[in-house]
């Protein structure tokens, strides 16, 4: 394999492992995850709520997308990830967002092993 090809077969992977790992789980269970492990207040649920969900949809349906390439995938689900973050920063404290972030790191790690 030519070393230029290396680049997308390492995001041709990472697609596959993030887009399905993403979606695999219900929404529910990703607000479960995040309550707990960020303790949200009450208020910060109902907020959250939305978000999740939407962000969930998305990406299960672009998982199930035929019509885009894994690396149209690739900039779709990041495109996703950076708009989550925007909205989750207005409802979330500095604290519970870089626990976030942190959480989503370890995500990528276990992803990409």
């Amino acid at each position: 394999m030519k070393p230029s090809h290396l680049p997308l077969l390492i995001a041709t992977i990472i697609v596959g492992l993030a887009v399905g790992g993403i979606a695999q789980s219900s929404s529910g269970e990703q607000m479960r995850n995040l309550t707990q492990k960020l303790q949200l207040t009450e208020k910060q649920k109902v907020q959250m709520a939305p978000l999740v969900e939407h962000q969930f949809k998305e990406m299960k349906s672009l998982k199930d997308d035929t019509s885009m390439g894994k690396l149209q995938k690739l900039r779709r689900a990041r495109e996703l990830q950076a708009n989550f973050h925007s909205q989750a920063s207005k409802v979330l404290s500095p604290e519970q967002m870089k626990k976030l972030e942190q959480m989503q790191a370890e995500r990528r790690g276990e992803l990409g092993r």
